[in-house]
């Protein structure tokens, strides 16, 4: 998830473990391991943007790094504090495992994927039940901190009696995102067998900001069909909208390797699309939008790979978030109309 919601749940769980002995600065060191694992980003300006997908969730994301990393943190924190708290050595290194540690598994219940399991698999987790930003999710989080911080004044059990409910209260909100997503699952397959789709595959997953709001893309060998799905609206028809993969245009591709890891990122759902700029690659699970780079109103799908003239070396890529130019309160819009009218 963003950063701010892994810096919150590290800052709980620090409380939780160290704000007896630490106080703040317990709550100062868990957001700081809570944001660890997204150092990875700091090797972006010297990788390729391709590159950047297996590094981005990868070996900082693996449930091994929490073992390795935490006494490494843990042994330099608690020799800075040694003298101005009464946590051990033991206290910072249950704090910086468990902030490192939750990391991947809240990433995990995204869309993008975390590879939990490397070095021996590089298969991502992804439970799709929530968005990469939620403020519901983040709200009990930071409020609770926020409360945490004033009330240690009153109070070192009062501090920790808040934390702990924001905590819990982000958790529950966190298990009933996988409730809802078997409610919105049953739908979704109810509604793709009315159409008739025969996918080889199919998934779900919420749009930003909102649990309100869901998408599903099944793909065909030729095709894929796109629909949303909004909890407001009942048992009201689901209308999917069909759009031809154009794999017939894959020979123009001479990167099979770099096509290859674009096709292990997408899990297959994508599809192609040439234009007077060149080839795109669309990753079709992250949905779509009625806005291009330029802001114009026009379909494309919000996460694309641009790939340079079919005659030219197409990889690697240059990869940008279709949205990033456009006016933001257009995008948001754009949700808030599809919560409230069907999805649509």
């Amino acid at each position: 998830m963003d950063s701010i919601s892994q810096f919150v749940l590290g800052a709980a769980i620090g409380e939780l473990v160290a704000g007896r002995k630490a106080g703040n600065k317990a709550i100062l060191w868990g957001g700081v391991a809570g944001t660890i694992p997204d150092l990875d980003v700091l090797l972006n300006p010297f990788i390729t943007p391709l590159q950047q997908l297996s590094v981005h969730r990868g070996y900082s994301h693996a449930l091994l790094f929490a073992f390795v990393t935490a006494p490494l943190f843990a042994w330099p924190v608690h020799h800075l504090h040694r003298k101005s708290s009464q946590a051990t050595y033991k206290d910072w290194l249950i704090l910086f495992f468990l902030g490192i540690f939750t990391h991947p598994l809240l990433d995990a219940f995204t869309l993008y994927g975390t590879q939990l399991f490397l070095p021996f698999s590089d298969y991502r987790v992804a439970l799709n039940t929530i968005s990469i930003v939620d403020p519901l999710y983040t709200l009990p989080l930071l409020i609770g901190i926020t409360l945490a911080m004033i009330r240690r004044k009153q109070s070192a059990d009062r501090a920790i009696t808040t934390a702990r409910l924001g905590l819990i209260l982000s958790c529950v909100y966190l298990g009933l995102t996988c409730i809802i997503k078997q409610h919105v699952d049953r739908r979704f397959e109810q509604a793709i067998q009315t159409a008739k789709i025969k996918p080889d595959a199919w998934l779900s997953n919420p749009v930003l900001f909102s649990n309100l709001l869901w998408y599903t893309v099944t793909r065909e060998e030729s095709t894929c069909h796109i629909a949303y799905y909004s909890l407001l609206q009942g048992d009201r028809p689901i209308r999917f909208e069909t759009y031809q993969r154009n794999l017939s245009l894959q020979p123009k591709i001479k990167d099979l390797n770099g096509l290859g890891r674009l096709r292990w990122f997408s899990k297959d759902f994508y599809l192609l699309e040439q234009q007077e700029k060149g080839l795109f690659f669309y990753d079709i699970r992250f949905g779509k939008t009625n806005l291009d780079a330029s802001g114009e109103n026009v379909r494309t799908f919000v996460f694309c790979f641009q790939l340079p003239q079919p005659e030219l070396t197409p990889l690697p890529v240059t990869q940008y978030i279709s949205r990033k130019d456009s006016d933001f309160g257009a995008f948001t819009r754009q949700i808030g109309h599809r919560i409230l009218h069907n999805g649509e």
